[in-house]
């Protein structure tokens, strides 16, 4: 089968992206399809019963990219990257969990590590559902779409990627990150206070520099609206609801 099956799986649903490369229209390309999880069941089983009842999920794909939605995730030159330190370097940072494992994706463009957190059932049973797809977590592929975006020579993009309990900000310099981080929040004044921190910290000039606002939250409206009041350049990304998605197949 031609067409590329790209996953991303979230506490708050599961997004699909069927990809058809050799549709001869682009709107036959694509199709998207959101199913809603089942908040009391781990992913594994809100995965089990999705194969229960979407059959195109057996089907045969060229490609399948899995992407996981999770600020579990922390980063690290590759220059000093070894296999074995990963669990050692990623439990630095967070608490340990019960039946997780640590994987890792290497962003080559921006000579980093990504280090995640992943549920072993989950990785189990995408193992022998789809044992040859790329799993990356959600910050991998907004990297590689902040790398991509063309920028002035001088100019500085912040992205902030928002979720319903975290948001994600990442910042890029000719091609070269500068920061990634992820922080938990559920409200307008936190993102705020986060996004605005991270301008400040990073030297960010409030009328020459841009900021990528990919929102999707209900509140996205009220979040661009107080951005504004302190930064000129703001380009929303839409749909934001697939950007990852869309960078792992672009």
């Amino acid at each position: 089968m031609q067409h590329i099956l790209s996953i991303r799986f979230s506490a708050d649903g599961f997004y699909f992206v069927i990809l058809n490369p050799k549709a001869k229209e682009e709107s036959d390309s694509y199709t998207y399809y959101i199913y809603e999880v089942d908040e009391s069941l781990s992913l594994a089983a809100n995965l089990k019963q999705a194969i229960a009842q979407l059959d195109w999920l057996s089907y045969t794909y060229q490609a399948v990219h899995i992407v996981i939605a999770t600020h579990r995730f922390t980063l690290m030159p590759l220059d000093f990257f070894e296999d074995e330190q990963v669990k050692t370097i990623f439990y630095h940072n967070f608490q340990p969990i019960d039946n997780e494992v640590v994987r890792y994706n290497i962003l080559q463009k921006s000579n980093t590590v990504l280090l995640f957190g992943l549920d072993q059932a989950l990785q189990s049973l995408l193992n022998e559902l789809f044992p040859q797809a790329l799993i990356q977590v959600q910050a991998a592929p907004l990297l590689e779409y902040l790398s991509s975006q063309k920028r002035q020579e001088k100019h500085k993009q912040l992205l902030c990627f928002v979720a319903q309990d975290y948001i994600t900000i990442a910042a890029m310099e000719h091609r070269n990150l500068l920061f990634c981080n992820s922080f938990s929040c559920n409200c307008t004044a936190d993102r705020l206070y986060y996004a605005l921190y991270c301008w400040k910290q990073l030297g960010m000039d409030q009328l020459t520099d841009e900021l990528l606002l990919a929102d999707n939250t209900s509140e996205s409206g009220e979040l661009k609206q107080e951005l504004a009041r302190f930064i000129q350049q703001i380009t929303v990304i839409s749909p934001s609801t697939y950007l990852d998605l869309e960078s792992v197949i672009a």
